[in-house]
């Protein structure tokens, strides 16, 4: 018998890839789909998940002014980021430990990256809290079943948050470059994804 998992997202995409592309190659498990936990509850019914597969961020409505950052106000930040040119001037004279000195230098234009994309999904009204929130709902309502995070926009910042919301597992979303390569590599996940859900029930009811 097939273990039944309940998936929560806000995001039609995601559920047409869950159907479509995962659940035809997990035959080993079966999907409930909704959008909201209070959905799920409704689904489920006297029914009781396996499994809880969580998207992580969703839509604030806490936000009065959700909005997209213009692009000049992107432009002018990112001119201010250091360069690649700044990652190798004088790297080959330093003394001491140069690899080190270079993933360092590397790192801070991750770093000014990492930071921009928190504020534009700030600005956008678009954070963790839908998940977290989904995450204790579960833990209130369906004591004992393991909630996992499937996510794709993740960040350090959100695998603490995460971590502190003792979640019993975290797997990234394939993306490819565009929605077809998306399809493609989250086809070729599902197995994958399959076995380390399955470990996951398997070890609750160990």
């Amino acid at each position: 018998m097939a273990h039944l998992v309940c998936f929560i997202d806000d995001s039609d995409f995601e559920h047409d890839l869950v159907l479509h592309e995962i659940a035809p190659r997990a035959t080993g498990l079966e999907f409930c789909q909704t959008h909201t936990f209070e959905e799920a509850r409704e689904t489920l019914g006297n029914r009781f998940p396996a499994l809880f597969l969580l998207d992580l961020w969703g839509q604030d409505e806490t936000v009065l002014d959700p909005h997209i950052t213009p692009e000049q106000d992107l432009r002018k930040r990112i001119e201010q980021f250091p360069t690649i040119r700044e990652v190798y001037e004088g790297l080959d004279q330093l003394e001491g430990d140069t690899h080190n000195e270079y993933l360092k230098r590397l790192f801070t234009i991750v770093n000014c990256w990492r930071t921009l994309f928190e504020e534009v999904c700030d600005a956008v009204g678009q954070n963790r809290k839908y998940g977290l929130s989904n995450l204790a709902e579960a833990r209130k309502h369906y004591s004992g079943v393991p909630g996992v995070f499937y996510t794709r926009k993740s960040l350090i910042s959100d695998a603490v948050a995460m971590f502190k919301a003792r979640a019993d597992g975290l797997f990234i979303k394939p993306t490819g470059q565009n929605e077809e390569e998306t399809r493609r590599l989250t086809r070729d996940y599902a197995p994958t994804l399959q076995s380390e859900l399955l470990r996951i029930i398997q070890s609750v009811h160990a």
